[in-house]
């Protein structure tokens, strides 16, 4: 099949056996260093905002950002996509090469953060070729990591241990599911449209962080995430940590797997029989 997206046949080299605990090390001290100091504590001074007025960008952010680039890119050698960078240079996204890259997603679920409210997290994923092959999600206040990889499957860490994730026994008719769905980055008809069946879902809610309901999903508590468009930084967690905890994702439009340089419609579900609906209910004619 050719879409147009670049592809490597070779052989990835073996990653770093540490590497698991590394990350999870960076994205706590990270937290606890720029954002756990800041959470219920930011001055207007520590506030902008990039693309709209509720598209907001913090100090926290930025910081986190700039201290993790450098120390992912030592932990493991590779070209690093951050949010913060990208919404400086947008064509950065463009350029995901094949080999080794990160995604840097510092405070995901800034709007909430900003406000004082807690469904706020950190993710960071590993790709090779574009896809994601490993990912940790840190919720800092309730200090738990979500962790993914292509090999071992999907896990939740906590003060208690570590326990392998299987979504089962989840609702796969429309009006049972319960998730998170926008239509930003769509424009005209069909996000007139889109917008429209979301309104329609019974049990639709407004997490406002991509990273805290793809770790809904994969705890089993939730079904859904709808966006109306990806980005290497929220999505390329979001599309392993589901996929290995058993659920099912793919682009809305073609149902190909996600890659980083896609910026398109893209579902998490927890079933391939929830997708299905899912998208019969709200995308197809």
């Amino acid at each position: 099949m050719n879409d147009g997206i670049p592809r490597e046949v070779s052989e990835r080299p073996p990653i770093v056996p540490t590497l698991k605990g590394v990350v999870a090390d960076l994205l706590r001290e990270g937290a606890d260093r720029f954002i756990l100091p800041r959470f219920q504590n930011l001055s207007s001074q520590d506030i902008a905002t990039k693309s709209s007025k509720t598209d907001f960008v913090t100090i926290a952010d930025r910081e986190t950002e700039a201290w993790l680039i450098p120390r992912l890119f030592e932990a493991q050698p590779g070209f690093v996509i951050g949010e913060e960078a990208a919404a400086t240079s947008p064509n950065i996204r463009n350029q995901i090469p094949t080999g080794y890259s990160w995604t840097v997603d510092p405070l995901d679920g800034t709007k909430n953060f900003v406000r004082g409210k807690p469904a706020f997290c950190s993710m960071v994923a590993l790709l090779w070729n574009g896809q994601p092959i490993e990912c940790w999600i840190w919720q800092p206040l309730v200090k738990v990591l979500f962790y993914a990889s292509d090999h071992l499957g999907a896990f939740r860490i906590d003060e208690f241990g570590e326990s392998r994730l299987r979504i089962e026994k989840r609702p796969f008719e429309v009006d049972l599911m319960s998730g998170s769905g926008n239509s930003l980055g769509l424009t005209g008809p069909k996000r007139d449209l889109l917008r429209a069946r979301l309104n329609g879902l019974v049990s639709r809610s407004f997490t406002g962080s991509a990273g805290i309901q793809a770790c809904l999903i994969a705890n089993g508590e939730e079904d859904y995430l709808i966006h109306g468009i990806s980005t290497p930084w929220d999505h390329a967690p979001v599309d392993l940590l589901c996929r290995m905890a058993g659920g099912y994702v793919r682009m809305l439009d073609n149902q190909v797997r996600f890659h980083a340089s896609m910026a398109a419609p893209f579902m998490a579900a927890s079933s391939y029989r929830g997708w299905k609906a899912l998208k019969k209910a709200i995308w197809q004619d």
